[in-house]
């Protein structure tokens, strides 16, 4: 499956993903590939019914689909997509409600990326310690910044095709988290 995201446009489909769990069940089909409502309920240490409920309301919005061969409880999902974009700072969704569910999705997902990086970097072996952390002021036009974010964004899928499988992943490697968070202050410098 290629790495191709889905561009969240209704505030439906980015309050479906605004729950903890709901993001949990997508990153586990992603990485594992199909897995059963029992097999995700003993990986996020979840009960199996609660999982199926959200694999449901997963599936209504697109996000996931049957996997076929099962049954009942033994019946496996899978993502439909890999990745995920939002944002209305372009304007494109004219949708009523867009921004306040665009802002909770996005407040939802960075808390949690936060709560990762806390157990991650508590966690950390001697060895993967230390890769880093940035941060930096920078005085760019628009055009400058939009150059920026698609370069950023270029580096951070650079091995993608590892998480799809469309490229093997390499002995000793390890899933490595980034986010990368840019703002711009509201008042012009000058």
């Amino acid at each position: 499956m290629s790495f191709n995201p889905r561009r969240l446009r209704t505030p439906n489909e980015l309050r479906a993903l605004s729950h903890p769990l709901r993001l949990d069940i997508l990153e586990q089909l992603m990485l594992h590939g199909p897995m059963t409502a029992s097999d995700l309920g003993a990986a996020l240490d979840e009960v199996p019914a609660n999982c199926s409920w959200h694999l449901r309301k997963l599936a209504e919005h697109g996000f996931v689909e049957e996997a076929g061969d099962g049954r009942g409880r033994r019946r496996p999902w899978r993502v439909t997509q890999v990745g995920l974009t939002w944002n209305d700072e372009d304007g494109e969704s004219d949708h009523p409600g867009y921004r306040a569910a665009s802002k909770a999705m996005t407040e939802v997902f960075v808390e949690r990326e936060v709560a990762r990086w806390r157990r991650n970097s508590a966690a950390a072996q001697p060895n993967w310690a230390g890769l880093g952390m940035s941060e930096t002021v920078a005085f760019l036009t628009e055009e400058e910044a939009r150059a920026f974010s698609d370069d950023l964004e270029e580096l951070l899928l650079r091995h993608h095709g590892r998480l799809t499988g469309d490229d093997p992943i390499p002995a000793g490697a390890r899933r490595v988290h980034v986010l990368a968070l840019t703002s711009v202050d509201p008042e012009d410098v000058r």
